[in-house]
């Protein structure tokens, strides 16, 4: 009941006067607004059967994108998909390119055929269709180049026109946040490109993340999706640059042609020695692309602000999923409620709240609902690459990516708010709801490096994603399982649904902290900034 007055009595202060800014007392009472009831539903409708998975190019998408747009008229969200403000949907191009594999082939030193979806695989080209190339193997640990954290894989190696072997993910020596970033693939891609190498094939070690064939189901069933940017060049995942080619061996492959000399380059790599196989090992291929396009968009609109108008705060969650996949118990459709119904909830959520503020804050706010993250973070690409407002006038990004609501929200993984000033607010708001913060539990997942936060980071725009921790009242690892639960079964799974795995207690308070978060960047005088020993100030614009 207090509460209720003192928002009342709020509301009736701002309704005569000048913008004023909430101050911690308000704000947390303000927050407290949060409608759980809200949050579930929006996650019932997106999640729900009817829209198939919410596959980018489908009609169940444009039901999904078009409902959004309902949310975003009934708050009185300005449409924001062009400059001229004349749609709410910016649209764009998405190219599949999949490998024609009769078409294409691999040999080794001219005579021995390596076998597609067993010994390798090619990734598909957006870029250029066929490709014919020639190059020896060399093996280049990680093939992550990064002197300034005294690590680098490049050192004493040419690669200019080799075929270089590199393993998938991070070494541990580097900081959570910085490997994410160099674990990524188009980072490595980019960097082997740099060097001029033929081509770039990538292999799981024995004990590393993800393995050869469900990859190799994975992209030769769904192919690699790139998205056609306003100069007419194609990117997104597996951007090959100079590079003529790229793709996958398998472990137990290179195995078998160095003689299990392999297995000794880890081991000698793991200690800090790169070494290479004793005999020359040549491979001469063609990789042949075969394209299907389509047209999707972004959701995107915008509430004005007062003095500082002129200066955005945009918010991002992405609405696709994976649409209709292999039969689980007999279910094919992948709901996708945690990824990312709860994440367009709760942006859906955090906008309500902006639009009935008693008073406008300073700057505006920009909600951007994202295609085709599933398919390689390509909405976020375009919008970051093709901004609706000047870029340099986008201060920061809120993403909102699965936060894993599966329990009450005791402690928090803000994912690369310790790059920059925005960590101050969140040690200011976390303290307001007497929440923990928590360094990454999970940093071989390299989450910072997988959804749409990292497009706006690559644009020099500094960005937070908010992750659940594991933490719970009684327990320092009281949501561990829960979580690993998420992860395990439910991930990108038709048992993604709405359901007991939800805690909408714990949602509640987390919309309520990534609104706090939102409004305090908005409204500090001091745009956010990178810290100045961060890695990734490297990117300003």
């Amino acid at each position: 009941m207090k509460k209720t007055l003192f928002l009342t009595s709020l509301v009736a202060i701002c309704a005569s006067c000048s913008p004023v800014v909430l101050d911690d007392e308000a704000l947390l009472a303000y927050a407290d607004l949060v409608d759980q009831e809200l949050i579930k539903h929006h996650i019932a409708v997106l999640a729900d059967d009817s829209l198939r998975g919410r596959l980018p190019g489908t009609p169940e998408y444009d039901i999904a994108m078009n409902y959004v747009v309902e949310q975003y008229k009934s708050m009185g969200i300005a449409p924001l998909g062009d400059k001229e403000g004349s749609t709410y949907f910016q649209k764009m191009m998405l190219r599949t390119a999949i490998i024609d594999e009769p078409a294409s082939y691999l040999l080794l030193n001219n005579s021995d055929t390596v076998t597609v979806g067993t010994e390798y695989f090619f990734s598909g080209n957006a870029s250029v269709p066929e490709v014919e190339f020639e190059g020896e193997l060399v093996m280049a640990g990680y093939g992550i180049e990064a002197p300034q954290f005294g690590y680098n894989d490049f050192e004493n190696l040419e690669v200019a026109g080799k075929v270089v072997v590199v393993f998938t993910g991070g070494p541990d020596a580097l900081p959570a946040t910085e490997r994410a970033h160099f674990s990524n693939t188009n980072t490595k891609i980019e960097t082997l490109s740099q060097k001029g190498a033929a081509g770039i094939m990538f292999t799981n070690t024995p004990s590393g993340r993800g393995n050869f064939s469900s990859t190799y189901e994975r992209v030769s069933t769904s192919g690699i999706v790139n998205v056609k940017l306003s100069d007419g060049v194609y990117s997104g995942r597996a951007v090959f640059g100079n590079l003529q080619f790229g793709g996958f061996f398998d472990w137990e492959y290179l195995r078998s042609i160095t003689d299990n000399e392999v297995d000794s380059i880890l081991l000698d790599y793991e200690s800090g020695k790169l070494s290479q196989p004793a005999k020359e090992l040549v491979f001469r291929g063609k990789a042949v692309s075969r394209y299907t396009e389509i047209e999707s968009a972004n959701v995107v609109g915008v509430l004005e602000g007062s003095e500082l108008k002129d200066e955005y705060v945009i918010h991002t969650a992405h609405l696709d999923h994976v649409g209709i996949g292999k039969p689980v118990n007999g279910d094919s459709i992948y709901n996708g409620a945690h990824d990312n119904a709860s994440g367009v909830s709760a942006m859906l959520e955090i906008a309500r709240l902006y639009s009935e503020l008693p008073s406008k804050p300073k700057r505006s706010s920009i909600f951007a609902i994202l295609t085709a993250e599933e398919m390689g973070l390509l909405g976020s690409k375009y919008l970051a690459e093709n901004p609706v407002v000047p870029a340099n006038s986008i201060i920061a990004n809120v993403n909102a990516d699965m936060p894993m609501m599966v329990g009450p929200l005791v402690s928090v993984e803000p994912l690369g708010a310790e790059q920059s000033s925005i960590m101050s607010i969140v040690r200011r708001t976390t303290s307001l709801l007497n929440l923990t913060i928590d360094e990454d539990h999970l940093p071989e997942e390299v989450r910072f490096v997988r959804s749409d936060n990292y497009n706006f980071v690559l644009a020099g725009i500094p960005a937070l994603r908010m992750k659940f921790g594991i933490k719970s009242k009684d327990s320092e690892t009281g949501l561990d399982s829960a979580i690993k639960f998420l992860m395990n079964d439910l991930y990108h799974r038709p048992s993604d649904e709405l359901g007991e795995s939800f805690n909408f207690d714990g949602a509640k308070t987390y919309v309520e902290l990534q609104f706090m978060n939102s409004y305090l960047i908005n409204t500090t005088t001091a745009r956010p900034t990178w810290n100045e020993n961060s890695f990734f100030k490297r990117f300003e614009r």
